[in-house]
């Protein structure tokens, strides 16, 4: 079965998508596809018009999951809140600095490079979120259980943090390694209009470094950096399944998120 990618119609929200249309496999058999109108994996919803507004409540979204620091929040506040959709909290970090950030800068320093030239290693990354973030992920994984309706969910460029989540939620229903991998690739394609005026500005403020372009590892999302985090994922905990149960997350949970996307 091909793989279905929902990218919502929008303005001004980029990377969104419905996590609906993977194939769901049981037993080695496909068994159908998961959900549309269920989980949204997005970008930060800052800066909307009200037509995306709209959009978005017409499509159903009752909640807005957002996983940034107050840093972040603080500088791009949702334009969902006060919309009639619920706005959730979960922030991944204590620190409150995006994860790219953090750890680019700190690879930069040791480098003598700033961050978004820097080499990122993305695949050691989620591996060590997700032996260090396990409270966001079960606080994460509960409030998605919970939501009545459809919920998006965003980090920043909806990539790192949120395609992690969306990895977690696609195994949990049964989706194969290749398509929770090529789910996360896309990311790169649907960003190209966030990154132009990121460089941009970048290369204008950094003009004695390395000319940054949208190849530089910083902006990647590429397949061995996703296929990274699930074998270790495999060979650490048994599974997704054994991961968020290691995380704290119940079976009811659980079973909650498969009936969701699954039915």
């Amino acid at each position: 079965m091909t793989t279905i990618y929902r990218r919502l119609p929008l303005q001004k929200l980029h990377n969104a998508r419905d996590l609906g249309g993977a194939p769901v496999y049981r037993d080695g058999r496909c068994i159908g596809a998961t959900r549309f109108g269920v989980f949204v994996r997005s970008a930060v919803p800052s800066e909307l018009p009200q037509s995306d507004i709209d959009f978005l409540t017409e499509y159903g979204i009752t909640t807005e999951i957002d996983f940034r620091g107050d840093e972040e929040v603080g500088r791009k506040p949702s334009s969902l809140v006060g919309t009639g959709i619920k706005y959730v909290r979960c922030p991944t970090f204590n620190e409150q600095v995006a994860f790219a950030a953090r750890n680019a800068a700190k690879e930069a320093a040791n480098l003598n490079k700033p961050a978004v030239t820097a080499f990122v290693r993305w695949g050691e990354k989620y591996v060590e979120m997700a032996d260090d973030c396990q409270d966001w992920v079960r606080e994460t994984l509960q409030a998605l259980a919970a939501v009545d309706g459809c919920a998006l969910y965003n980090c920043t460029t909806g990539k790192d943090r949120t395609g992690i989540i969306s990895a977690l939620l696609l195994g949990l229903a049964g989706c194969a390694d290749e398509d929770i991998i090529a789910d996360y690739c896309v990311s790169e394609v649907h960003l190209q209009e966030v990154y132009a005026p990121m460089l941009m500005a970048y290369n204008q403020r950094f003009t004695d470094e390395e000319t940054a372009t949208v190849d530089s590892p910083f902006f990647k999302t590429e397949p061995m950096s996703m296929a990274q985090l699930l074998i270790h994922l495999n060979n650490n905990y048994g599974g997704i399944a054994q991961y968020v149960r290691t995380c704290g997350v119940s079976d009811d949970t659980v079973a909650r998120l498969v009936a969701k996307l699954v039915g």
